[in-house]
């Protein structure tokens, strides 16, 4: 007695174990789709979803099927189980990122494009920064020796050594000691809440 399972032949009379395997197997492959959508690879610019339907339809067919060893139907439940946890992380990974497309903006772009370099937050501060520091510079009579992504750069340097130190860097602050022209880090000691 033949039976077919998504183009699989399960023949009653074999145990089903090599076709647990090729289902494990094919699971492993589908959370690597998964994975490569959703860290924006553009060879996977769609979600792996018809993918993912053909192989919860031959589990669901599978499972239905009698004729397992113990050890067959241990290993099946396993497989069920995995395919169900990784399902739930995919929908919450969807849900997430569809809710972070559409969030802010408003506008929705298409999945795997990279969206505008972000704005707002602490961009903004260091560019507030470095536009006292360059003004302060000239009113010495100074000018700025480095651009705007070096100066970004340096900061964020010295906030991350200070982070690690414990502190908690609030900001940064332009400070005029006679000619020279610093900034200095605002911070509290302390651990990040």
């Amino acid at each position: 007695m033949a039976w077919k399972a998504g183009g699989l032949c399960i023949l009653a009379a074999v145990s089903n174990g090599d076709l647990v395997g090729q289902l494990d197997r094919r699971l492993e492959e589908l959370a690597r789709r998964w994975e490569r959508f959703f860290a924006r690879d553009h060879q996977v610019p769609t979600p792996p979803e018809r993918e993912r339907t053909e192989l919860e339809r031959q589990l669901r067919e599978l499972s239905r099927y009698e004729g397992r060893t113990s050890a067959d139907q241990f290993r099946m439940e396993q497989l069920l189980h995995r395919f169900a946890t990784y399902n739930q992380l995919w929908q919450r990974q969807m849900r997430d990122r569809e809710e972070a497309r559409t969030g802010g903006a408003g506008a929705a772009r298409p999945p795997n494009v990279p969206g505008p370099a972000p704005v707002g937050g602490e961009g903004d501060e260091y560019q507030s920064v470095f536009t006292r520091y360059v003004d302060a510079l000239k009113k010495s009579g100074k000018e700025a020796g480095l651009g705007f992504d070096n100066f970004r750069r340096t900061l964020e340097q010295q906030k991350h050594q200070l982070e690690e130190r414990g502190s908690v860097v609030e900001g940064f602050d332009v400070v005029e000691d006679g000619p020279q022209v610093r900034v200095r880090a605002r911070v509290r000691r302390g651990r990040r809440e």
